[in-house]
């Protein structure tokens, strides 16, 4: 399996995983929850998540929409 540079540390990861699994724990649970849901909206989602990496918000403040 190919790995993927993670967009917040210079750890890898796997190539449908947003994070590395050390960011990934990082993030709050609820937002972790909300990530994982697929539905119509989970577009949007990934593109907040983006959107906060890009603004350097730091991972444990990271909110996306329900």
């Amino acid at each position: 399996m190919k790995e993927l540079n993670c967009p917040t540390c210079p750890g890898r990861r796997a190539p449908r995983q947003l994070l590395c699994p050390t960011c990934w724990h990082t993030l709050p649970g609820a937002t972790r929850n909300r990530l994982t849901i697929r539905d119509p909206r989970t577009p949007m989602r990934r593109q907040q998540l983006r959107a906060a990496l890009a603004d350097k918000t730091p991972l444990p403040l990271v909110r996306v929409s329900r």
